[in-house]
């Protein structure tokens, strides 16, 4: 669920906020990437505006990356909450993972890995690199790996909207629906613009062959980013889906 998320996207890459046996390739807003389908499928059936666990979640199938809908930002934040238990990551760590980032959206792993490394050398406590490093061992098979220091980005900063889509993209990755679309939800109650939480939720139905759910959360996403649109016409995830008019409709205006 990830193939074509680079070009424009990379523009945009500081306000945006991805193998078994099937296909997923999902570095917002590209899709390239390969991923395998699980022996078993889960019933995902939650919609858009009922999050398993209530607020937010964040994609997708098309790049590293996340999400992101209006593409999450990657930018880390510098604000703290009222209690001051938001980490605000060293400088120069930061300034490591924005150089990782580019190498990651342009699915450069290897190099993007070292270079989150070198952030949390500076800085253990860099929740941005966490989560990038994690959605980065996802895409090369190191579910697990990935899952748990995006996990740990999100105890740093629940809030994290990138993180939260990583966290559905991890998951999407090791062939768990359920929690993936969980996550996604868990991005769009933190922010309902988020593009690539719509479409990473969207090309998981795609899978399953749910056209009615497909189109339930693909519409919002063109909505925010009409480019959506020439992504998910060679979206290997909706495949099952591809032929039927009313997708036709909605990718080939």
């Amino acid at each position: 669920m990830i193939k074509r998320y680079l070009s424009k996207f990379v523009l945009f890459v500081c306000v945006i906020l991805v193998i078994a046996t099937g296909t997923i390739s999902y570095i917002p807003p590209n899709k390239t990437l390969q991923i395998n389908t699980p022996t078993t499928q889960s019933s995902a059936s939650a919609s858009p505006s009922t999050s398993p666990s209530a607020p937010p979640s964040a994609p997708p199938s098309a790049p590293p990356s996340a999400p992101p809908s209006a593409p999450v930002s990657t930018s880390p934040s510098t604000e703290t909450s009222s209690d001051n238990s938001v980490h605000v990551s060293n400088p120069n760590a930061l300034s490591k993972y924005r150089q990782g980032l580019k190498l990651y959206y342009q699915r450069q792993f290897p190099a993007a890995l070292d270079l989150f490394n070198q952030a949390l050398a500076i800085d253990p406590l860099c929740y941005e690199a966490l989560n990038a490093k994690g959605a980065t061992l996802a895409f090369q098979g190191q579910h697990e790996q990935g899952l748990a220091l995006i996990q740990q980005a999100l105890v740093l900063n629940p809030t994290f909207v990138y993180g939260h889509f990583n966290l559905g993209l991890a998951n999407e990755l090791a062939g768990r629906w359920d929690p993936a679309i969980a996550a996604y939800q868990e991005a769009l109650q933190l922010d309902d613009h988020d593009t690539w939480s719509y479409y990473g939720i969207a090309s998981i139905y795609g899978r399953l062959g749910k056209i009615d759910k497909v189109l339930e959360y693909l519409r919002p996403a063109i909505a925010l980013d009409p480019n959506v649109r020439e992504v998910a016409r060679d979206e290997k995830d909706f495949a099952p889906v591809r032929m039927d008019p009313r997708f036709q409709t909605l990718v080939n205006p």
